[in-house]
């Protein structure tokens, strides 16, 4: 009988060794499983609470009170959301904005910008600046002009009257600046110092890969359209982008926006290299005068195939989108 009890309680003893060796087998699973999922839900809950906050920060946005490039009074809403900004659109999709309507020649919108932009309204500019019965549909909370030019004969009047207004001076000169302005409105400024970096860097390598070529040189650009062929200078559009990539401009628009070339200047053209963009084949006329010239034909670019015929809208245009799309094309050109 002894023997018999002596076996169960060995029996027993056995079972409440293996419950114990299971049960801390199990708790080192579940240690485990918890360990492995741990960083991906931490992640997860880090990413959830960020994006929280932001939320949280950009309802939280107060009003605020700015005066414009001209002087205007300007009061901004807390969070900016439906914004009207004609000719500044490259600016806008920058910033991750989608504007309410896009600036069109009548025919045609940017076309550079529409991999973004495709569907979004087009609001003539054909016949001048449009009028405000043309916007006030939209409901824009913020209206932004690139130029005082825009706000000239009673125009910004009418148009604070749909929505705040804000004028620059010219924002298509200096993109950088312009660009962090309109962040400052639209509580971007994130997303704008991300930007610009990104645009210096490209700036300063595309310079590098240029230096053999564009040292003691001179680039001009040339734009030509229904009224007349321009030389542009270096404040804006593809005479901006030379000249930040390190070559000098023809005295014939040195410090000037832009100037007008007839045939009788042509001799004076004195550039080494030489950029010429037919606005959608509007300057057909103007440029087979000019090739026909013997003058033309006599500058030192013109016999050294130093002349480049530049396609895209975006050789015409403001932004850091357009001036990197410029750079790409200049390198091709220069560079092949």
């Amino acid at each position: 009988m002894k023997g018999f009890n002596t076996k169960i309680i060995s029996y027993v003893v056995m079972v409440g060794l293996l419950s114990i060796l299971l049960t801390a087998c199990g708790s080192n699973n579940t240690a485990n499983q918890q360990a492995t999922d741990t960083p991906a839900k931490t992640s997860e809950a880090s990413a959830t609470e960020e994006s929280a906050v932001k939320e949280t920060e950009a309802a939280a946005r107060e009003a605020f009170v700015v005066t414009d490039q001209v002087g205007n009074t300007v009061n901004i809403s807390g969070t900016v959301q439906k914004v009207y900004a004609p000719g500044l659109e490259d600016y806008l999709v920058t910033l991750g904005v989608t504007p309410v309507a896009q600036w069109s020649t009548g025919e045609r919108p940017q076309q550079y910008l529409q991999d973004t932009l495709s569907g979004v309204e087009e609001i003539s500019f054909a016949n001048g600046i449009p009028s405000p019965e043309s916007v006030v549909d939209l409901e824009p909370e913020l209206i932004i002009f690139p130029t005082a030019f825009y706000a000239q004969n009673g125009v910004y009047e009418n148009y604070s009257q749909i929505a705040p207004t804000y004028v620059f001076k010219n924002a298509l000169g200096n993109v950088v600046e312009a660009t962090e302005t309109i962040a400052k409105l639209l509580g971007l400024e994130d997303k704008a110092t991300e930007a610009i970096a990104a645009y210096n860097t490209k700036l300063e390598e595309t310079k590098a890969q240029l230096s053999s070529v564009s040292a003691g040189k001179k680039a001009i650009y040339i734009n030509a359209n229904a009224r007349a062929i321009f030389l542009v200078g270096n404040f804006h559009y593809g005479g901006y982008v030379l000249s930040e990539l390190g070559f000098a401009q023809s005295t014939l628009v040195e410090g000037e926006m832009s100037a007008d070339i007839s045939l009788e200047m042509l001799s004076d053209l004195d550039a080494d290299y030489i950029f010429i963009n037919d606005n959608d084949g509007l300057g057909d006329a103007f440029l087979a005068d000019i090739k026909a010239s013997p003058l033309w034909n006599a500058l030192p670019a013109v016999q050294a195939g130093k002349v480049f015929e530049v396609d895209g809208d975006h050789w015409r245009s403001s932004g850091l989108i357009a001036y990197q799309k410029t750079m790409d094309d200049i390198v091709a050109f220069l560079q092949p």
